[in-house]
């Protein structure tokens, strides 16, 4: 598989067996999320998940590419919805299309051979909020071939579910990303998304996609 998933799932039986859950009655989505966002560098699974992308590009070979790793601390599981390729295309056959509350989604996505193009896309996950509320997260990076004129940038954002189902979307899209740095973070409708990346030809694109109230990452 070209795209994984790490960690263990974080479920309410994960926190029951914690001492400050044991006896609460009521374990809520943020509850999951704020114990997600503690763990979510806990048994080496950020360590596993970016030694598989590293070791995807090492197989993919030398040029522009985005090493992708998408952290879910929503509280529940988060499932792929759409994504849109400006420049280059995802080394594999799909994106992760599942990724349970706290584990790492990785993948990676390269420029198109024989073009002198860069890596740039978005992709949609869709979660939930503490209301239940169906909202759909969008993740975006721009890695460019010629960086003699501009750097790396992220976007992201989030909207109600079917939001992106509108294809006339994309452009809009793309010219806030380009106004964007190497990091970003958006709260809406009670949900938290942070990306960032570095300034290399193939750097890692780092997402968290959260709720409000989890409070556990001091970068939100």
């Amino acid at each position: 598989m070209h795209s994984e998933v790490f960690g263990i799932p974080i479920t309410n039986k994960t926190l029951e067996q914690m001492p400050e859950y044991s006896k609460k009655k009521n374990i809520t989505r943020t509850d999951r999320a704020h114990v997600a966002l503690k763990m979510k560098n806990a048994q080496e699974k950020d360590f596993n998940a970016r030694q598989h992308v590293e070791l995807l590009k090492k197989e993919w070979g030398i040029g522009v590419s985005t090493l992708c790793l998408i952290y879910n601390a929503t509280g529940d599981t988060i499932t792929y919805i759409t994504s849109h390729n400006y420049y280059g295309h995802l080394y594999g056959p799909e994106y992760t299309k599942e990724i349970a509350n706290g584990q790492w989604g990785a993948f990676l996505h390269v420029k198109s051979i024989g073009e002198a193009v860069g890596s740039t896309a978005v992709v949609v996950y869709r979660g939930k909020n503490e209301a239940e509320q169906e909202c759909d997260w969008l993740l975006g990076w721009s890695n460019p071939w010629n960086r003699s004129s501009w750097d790396n940038m992220v976007y992201t954002e989030i909207k109600e579910a079917k939001h992106y189902d509108n294809g006339d979307l994309w452009g809009g899209i793309a010219t806030e990303m380009y106004k964007c740095g190497q990091s970003k973070s958006v709260k809406w409708n009670g949900c938290l998304s942070y990306v960032s990346t570095g300034s290399y030809t193939s750097p890692i694109f780092e997402a968290i996609m959260t709720l409000k109230d989890a409070d556990e990452d001091p970068i939100l």
